[in-house]
């Protein structure tokens, strides 16, 4: 951890003193610029204002965020307060489930195969008696890349009855008789993004049910893309966000 940490702290340090010190827009690349403030300038060719430090700042966030460390770790990494990251976190989650909506819109007719699944976190999996606290989710396939959509809370009717109800079991059975599934075959990214789904979730120790969408998206966005991917249309997404 301490070795990671000075890695980090090196490259924000660097990236700072870089931006800090260029004499050119970060959004066109022109170097007539004029101060505005003590840290910001504007663009004298595209009449944008910008600060090298905070554009600095939110790479090296991104990176972190890239490399899927947690808000906590990536402010402990380079010496950050937490609402800070957890901000810009938040505006990158936000961003990514934009970019998947856009993404569904273009490929509505193309989805091939497609499974109904339901999240538990790792410590309630495979107890029955948690099966209603699971969260639905549609996982849809265009290509080898994943579209989720949640499913509304179909367990709401039954939280309140008795853990040995004979609603809970009959309907227990039903789900596990009738997912909604079409596969054109078992190996698949579908299949894949499901364990990677679980696994990726257990990082983060426990997620609200309110903030689940934000993972779940931001969990199909790094199945769908590498990581240079990941950077090149997460750093176009910010550049639009500025305008």
């Amino acid at each position: 951890m301490e070795a990671k940490k000075r890695s980090f702290l090196a490259i924000f340090r660097k990236n700072t003193c870089m931006k800090t010190n260029q004499k050119q827009c970060i959004f066109c690349g022109h170097t007539k610029l004029y101060k505005v403030s003590s840290t910001q300038f504007r663009c004298s060719t595209c009449k944008r204002t910008f600060s090298h430090a905070k554009h600095a700042q939110e790479q090296a966030i991104l990176e972190c965020f890239i490399d899927n460390n947690s808000a906590y770790e990536c402010a402990t990494l380079l010496g950050l307060n937490y609402l800070t990251v957890t901000k810009q976190y938040q505006k990158l989650r936000l961003m990514l489930i934009a970019h998947s909506e856009t993404l569904y819109t273009e490929h509505t007719e193309t989805f091939s195969q497609y499974d109904e699944y339901y999240f538990l976190p790792t410590c309630k999996r495979g107890k029955p008696k948690y099966i209603f606290d699971a969260i639905g989710i549609l996982g849809m396939l265009y290509g080898k890349r994943i579209y989720t959509l949640l499913l509304p809370d179909q367990f709401a009717h039954l939280k309140n009855l008795e853990e040995n109800a004979i609603e809970k079991e009959t309907y227990a059975r039903y789900l596990n008789q009738h997912k909604v599934a079409h596969y054109e075959s078992f190996e698949n990214a579908l299949v894949d993004f499901w364990y990677f789904l679980e696994n990726w979730m257990d990082h983060f120790k426990g997620v609200k049910k309110e903030n689940f969408i934000y993972y779940l998206k931001e969990a199909e966005f790094k199945f769908n893309y590498d990581k240079e991917e990941q950077r090149l249309i997460l750093e176009k997404m910010l550049v639009i966000k500025y305008v």
